[in-house]
């Protein structure tokens, strides 16, 4: 193939989509600290997901919209580092083929340059031995070369040459050559691009469904539909269906049966067909009848449903807020626990964001949470080393309010700055300077659980053993948690100015262990004032601030 066309490059994309979902949890578990997190694989697909989420209703837009919508979506959709860095990537490839009717092999070489120039953009201080470095790489072997015949023959060198690249990435990297791992980023652009080229060799991937995590609703609003509800307006459904043979749809189905059907359960109805796939647009109360009814002669490529009588309410709602008085100042933080957003919003957090460690939320969380405030200067603590980029992509895709990003990697942060902010007798300058001295007098700590054998600065790591870190640095690791604390503490240089120790239990917190751990701070520590917050997360056993 020496061209792809709007359909080509469809299928294109819906084949690295099939890749990263299939490589999503190898992916996840290339962590240099063996946290039970794994958010890289989940992140990337999700991003991805993003994406492919805009390509139902661009199926006969030109190929340039296309390409341009699929990259808007990926923005919006992106989650932590590794999903903004993807994004950015795409937005860079997109914007190289504007106004194409076809992407020919050269058109192709240039919009890998421009994807890797938004990538190295998207990162204040790009690290090489990460995915910058694959996509980098790979680009510079296919300019290397010059022009292709074909895209068979591009990927033919296009594919080992990132393969290598993400092979020689712990070289580049101490920590992932301590780890034993090659990083994760760029195993997941890899497995995008093994999708890509599979799609021209004519290979089929298994299609799997993606379970990951979808938009977050914050703790500030409920969902406008319970128990107490009524289903006035149906579902909104919408789906792509590819007739099967093994189900003798090619031969059977008949369009305006379907249609005539459609109409006897609902309406708003939508069908066309373009060989054997088939899109449907129909409202009805009885989604259920229009599954079975499709599903007689083929499977769904793309499907969704949306609650009417919440898209209702959700209009009422936004003609509401528009009377509702802006607001000069807000503040927006994440938070891994409903106890931890109880904590912020009496401490003055105008919205939570869900999210944390394990399930970081995407640029178009933070952007309804900026609608949502409705202020003109908006605070963000993304509270989380790998949200910040997330946080920072959002408020630039985000006109309406001046938005400030805190580089907040942890709730301890916020919480110790939250308190000092003052707006009514500072102005935005004072305060956000006074929140910077907070986090940079306060020490964040992590006791955590390792998921498996690791080693890190020479420290040897167990899996089940307790990882203390502080500042994201490893500090040991122990098989009893007090242990860990107790390291930690031995391993904080300044020490001796610190004089409160805030600890944030976690879900799988022992009251025993809570015991001993004022057992020790009593009789070794005494000089720390312990305060003792039942934080409810789900990660780490115990998050410590030092201040």
């Amino acid at each position: 193939m020496d061209a792809l066309s709007s359909a080509s490059l469809l299928s294109l994309l819906d084949n690295g989509f099939r890749a990263i979902k299939l490589d999503r949890e190898r992916i996840n578990d290339l962590n240099v600290f063996p946290v039970p997190d794994g958010d890289t694989g989940t992140n990337m697909t999700a991003t991805y997901n993003g994406g492919i989420s805009t390509l139902a209703d661009n199926q006969d837009a030109p190929l340039g919209d296309i390409i341009a919508a699929f990259a808007r979506g990926m923005l919006f959709g992106a989650r932590g580092n590794s999903g903004v860095i993807l994004s950015q990537f795409f937005s860079g490839f997109a914007k190289a083929l504007e106004n194409k009717t076809k992407i020919t092999t050269d058109d192709f070489i240039l919009a890998m340059e421009g994807g890797r120039d938004k990538a190295y953009k998207a990162v204040v201080k790009p690290v090489e031995g990460t995915m910058l470095t694959v996509i980098r790489q790979g680009y510079e072997k296919l300019a290397a070369h010059g022009h292709y015949d074909d895209y068979e023959s591009l990927f033919a060198d296009l594919i080992p040459a990132m393969a290598t690249s993400l092979e020689n990435t712990p070289n580049l990297l101490a920590v992932l050559k301590e780890a034993g791992v090659i990083d994760s980023g760029g195993a997941g652009i890899l497995a995008i691009f093994i999708g890509f080229q599979k799609f021209f060799l004519g290979e089929e991937i298994e299609e799997i469904a993606f379970n990951g995590p979808s938009t977050g609703i914050s703790t500030s609003k409920e969902i406008p539909f319970d128990e107490n509800s009524v289903l006035d307006y149906g579902y909104c459904t919408e789906f792509i269906l590819q007739l099967l043979k093994s189900l003798d749809g090619p031969k059977n189905f008949d369009l305006q049966k379907m249609i005539d059907y459609l109409s006897t359960i609902g309406d708003s109805i939508v069908a066309v067909q373009n060989g054997t796939i088939v899109k449907v647009h129909v409202h009805t109360k009885r989604p259920g009848k229009a599954i079975a009814y499709a599903q007689k002669f083929g499977e769904f490529v793309t499907f969704k449903m949306e609650n009417m009588s919440i898209q209702h309410q959700e209009v009422l709602l936004k003609e509401l807020q528009q009377d509702k008085p802006r607001k000069r100042f807000a503040i927006i933080a994440v938070s891994p626990s409903e106890a931890i957003s109880g904590l912020f919003q009496d401490m003055g957090v105008t919205y939570c964001v869900s999210g944390g460690q394990t399930m970081n939320p995407s640029a178009e969380d933070f952007v309804k949470a900026f609608r949502e405030v409705n202020a003109d200067h908006v605070i963000v603590f993304p509270n989380n080393s790998n949200v910040i980029l997330t946080a920072k992509q959002a408020a630039e895709l985000y006109d309406d309010s001046q938005i400030t990003v805190i580089s907040s990697k942890s709730p301890l942060e916020a919480y110790s700055a939250i308190p000092m902010v003052d707006f009514e007798g500072q102005d935005l300058k004072t305060n956000l300077e006074t929140i910077e001295e907070s986090i940079a007098g306060l020490t964040a700590c992590e006791i955590c659980p390792a998921a498996h054998d690791s080693s890190n600065h020479g420290i040897a790591i167990e899996g089940g053993d307790y990882m203390a870190l502080a500042e994201g640095e490893l500090i040991a690791s122990k098989h009893d948690i007090i242990d860990a604390v107790d390291a930690l503490l031995q391993g904080i240089k300044d020490l001796e100015d610190k004089s409160i120790i805030t600890v944030f239990y976690g879900l799988d917190a022992k009251d025993e262990d809570k015991d001993r751990l004022r057992k020790l701070l009593s009789e070794k520590y005494s000089d720390l004032e312990l305060v003792e917050i039942e934080a409810m997360q789900n990660v780490y056993p115990m998050l410590i601030a030092l201040e």
